[in-house]
Order: structure tokens, then sequence, then C-alpha cells
């Protein structure tokens, strides 16, 4: 009689026990998946801000990839401010000129290649309309002569195929983030967000 309830607290003791699951090695690929599957959505679905700004980072690549852009194609490095003026009178580069949706700020040559003027002019109107304020460009040629001195001695500032843009506030700041970050990934410029002091850099390819 002993040992027929000592059997049965045990039988019953071993059925409140919480059962062990095993989970296959493929399903535990399964379930790993899928969770990454849902993280990668959350982040390209909510991109963040920092995200953004990181993107736009400077480096070695973003200063050689213009470089190696102008050398190919033969563009002058433009040595001396008279040298800039030259190339102005030839076409070689043109004026940028305040409108209604950018203006120019300490800016001593207002010159830049065709394309690069194409693109800030429509940079600034739709900058304009969403951000309610004009866009402000602080630099476009820079002869090697006036190049700050810690300039990269690889800067496409000579060629005029690069300007700088002043860095905004709040929801204009995220707004050119953006902007520029998805110019970037096509294929249109190379930006870069810099420091000290406070502008982005962007450099114009000719993709048409």
């Amino acid at each position: 009689m002993h040992d027929a309830r000592g059997y049965a607290r045990s039988q019953s003791a071993s059925s409140s026990r919480p059962r062990r699951t095993f989970t296959s090695p493929r399903e535990a690929v399964q379930t790993s998946c899928r969770a990454t599957l849902v993280a990668l959505t959350l982040v390209l679905a909510f991109p963040t801000e920092r995200a953004a700004a990181q993107s736009l980072r400077g480096s070695r690549a973003s200063v050689a990839r213009p470089y190696r852009y102008a050398e190919q194609r033969d563009l002058r490095f433009h040595r001396t401010v008279a040298g800039v003026r030259r190339a102005a009178r030839r076409g070689r580069v043109v004026r940028l000129s305040t409108n209604a949706d950018y203006r120019l700020h300490d800016v001593s040559l207002p010159y830049v290649r065709p394309a690069t003027r194409a693109f800030v002019v429509e940079l600034a109107r739709r900058y304009h309309a969403a951000c309610g304020e004009r866009l402000v460009v602080t630099s476009a040629t820079r002869p090697r002569s006036a190049q700050p001195s810690n300039a990269s001695p690889h800067s496409v500032h000579p060629t005029g195929m690069a300007v700088d843009l002043r860095r905004p506030s709040g929801r204009c700041l995220t707004w050119l983030r953006r902007d520029l970050l998805a110019q970037e990934r096509r294929g249109r410029i190379e930006a870069t967000e810099e420091h000290r002091p406070a502008h982005f850099h962007v450099a114009v390819y000719v993709t048409r």
C-alpha cells in the first residue's frame, strides 16, 4: 500500500513539472531569420536622423572619388583668381546669382561648372518649398592659391564642381541631410557634412 501511494505521488509530481521543448536546428535558423528580417524592416521603414548624418561622414574615399572623376575628365584645377575669371569669360564656369530660393554668403568667386549651378538651383527650389527659407551657399570655386590651410590637396573646389552649403537647423537640417544622402546614393553627388566650420561640402557629377 505504501509503495502504491509513493508511486502515485511520484506520478503527480512528474505531471506538474513543465515539459521541456526541443527546437530543431532548422527551426532555430528560421526563427533567427524572421527576427533579423523584422529588425531590418524597422530600420528601413524608420531611418533616424543620426543614421543619415553618419552616412554623410567624410572619408578618404569621399575625397578621392571626386578628385579621380575630375582627373579622368581633364577638368582644370585653377591656380589663381585670374585663372578663374578667365575660365568664366570662356564659359567653362558660370556665375551663381542669388535668386528667390538661394543666396550667397561671403563668396568671393561666385562661379561653378554648369552642372553644379543646375544642381544648386534645383536643390534650392525644393529646399525653399520644404523649409520656407532660402538655401545659403558659402563657397564655390576656390583656386589653389586661395584654399584654406586645412584644405585637402585633392579638393575639387579649384575645378568649380563643388560648393559649400551652410548647415541649417531643426527640420531644415533633417530635410537637407536626407535629400543630399538620397542624391548621393543615386550617384549624382558626393556630399560630406563638415563640422569645423559647420557646413555641407557637395561635389557634383555630370550624370546626364
